[in-house]
This record gives C-alpha cells, structure tokens and sequence, in this order.
C-alpha cells in the first residue's frame, strides 16, 4: 500500500517539518564581544544550535534575543532584533554581525527563529542542513526570503508563531547597514500549543522558540 502526497495540480506536500529548540536562557556569566563588526554571544551552558542538523529537522540560520542587557555601546540594541547566525564556533557561543560594540549581559536569552519558506528541504536546498563553515561572508547563503508558503502546524509548548505588522523584521547581517536602535514589533498570531493553517509571506511572519521541551511540526506546500 502507497499513499501518495497530493494537493493541487503543481504543487507539492514536503516532509513534515520538526523544531524541538526552544528559549535559551543566557545566565549567569553569560557575555557578548565584539571586534570589528563581529559580536560573540557566548550562553553559560549549550545552547543546542545548529547548522547541520538531521533531516527534516531545520538548521539554524537566524536568531533574536529577549530579556535585557545593560552598558550598550556602538550603535543599536541588541534585544528584539532578528540576527543571521555567522557561525556556531563551540557549544556555547554564536557570532553575529552587528554595530554594536560591546554590551553587559543581565538576563539577556537566545530565541532561535525560523522561516517557513526556508525549512521545507527544496526551498532549503539541503537534506540535513549545510556542511560548509558560515563565517564572517555567509557561505552559502541560505536562500533569499522571496516567496510566501503555505503552512500547517501542530505547536508544541516550545514555538510560537509571531508576526510584524510593519513587514519589517528583516534579518540583519553585513548587508542590512547598522543594527537598528528600535527593534521591530511583533506579535504572537499563533500561541504555543495550538494548531494552525494559512500563508506565511516574508519579512512578516516568523516561528519563534518559545516555552519549554517540546517538539512543534510543520507541513508546507510548496
């Protein structure tokens, strides 16, 4: 017995999609360094991410950040603005581009964000994530947020579904200019542990780690 994956003439169910990540506490003695351009954000204990993970399993290719940090330096702020993740150095630490110079950690935590129209594995492009070191130029980049998709979704405790009313949320990275000193607002469209269906378009919509351990699933058409 088959079952075959259909929906409309043209377009295609991808394999189910699966987020375990969730919030990632920063604590005590957590710290950000920055040298030229480059800020280091380095969590008091693992922080999970990855960009090469399993199949049907998204990569990690962009974070926020909540709570607070204090003694901001350099132009912007670092909590509420959505970064490209340069690159995973260790289990602890992550690199980002920004302007900002240096920066206290106080209860500063890591929120992975993930795009709908990049996780399904042919707008991806990779089976298990990318096997290239993203560094300071990303190589390869993932590909550009262009295209809506359609989207279903089972959240688990762990992710939530937020949205930017101004269409603003884009990703910072060397090629977004200074990290903004207000951070675009979103608000949560689908809170964790619901279930929900429709169209996600760029730069509007995004997944955001929330919660505690869980596992949230996705579907997309493409």
């Amino acid at each position: 017995m088959s079952i075959l994956k259909t929906t409309e003439l043209g377009f295609e169910l991808q394999a189910e999609q699966t987020i375990a990540q969730f919030v990632i506490p920063a604590g005590a003695g957590a710290t950000f360094a920055a040298a030229n351009n480059i800020g280091t954000v380095t969590f008091n204990a693992a922080h999970g991410l990855t960009m090469t993970p399993a199949a049907n399993v998204p990569p990690n290719y962009f974070i926020k950040f909540g709570g607070s940090t204090s003694g901001l330096s350099g132009t912007g702020i670092l909590v509420g603005n959505t970064f490209r993740i340069l690159s995973i150095p260790s289990t602890t630490a992550i690199t980002i581009y920004t302007t900002i110079t240096a920066a206290t950690v106080t209860s500063l935590t890591g929120i992975p964000v993930f795009y709908p129209w990049l996780i399904a594995q042919p707008l991806s492009g990779f089976t298990g994530g990318p096997t290239q070191t993203i560094s300071t130029v990303v190589t390869p980049q993932p590909p550009a947020l262009i295209a809506p998709a359609f989207m279903q979704c089972v959240l688990g405790a762990n992710c939530s579904i937020n949205y930017y009313p101004a269409m603003n949320n884009l990703p910072l990275d060397g090629t977004s200019g200074n990290t903004p000193a207000t951070a675009p607002t979103s608000r949560v469209v689908v809170a964790a542990s619901n279930s929900w269906q429709g169209m996600m378009f760029p730069y509007t919509y995004e997944i955001a780690a929330a919660g505690t351990t869980a596992n949230s699933f996705f579907s997309i058409v493409t």
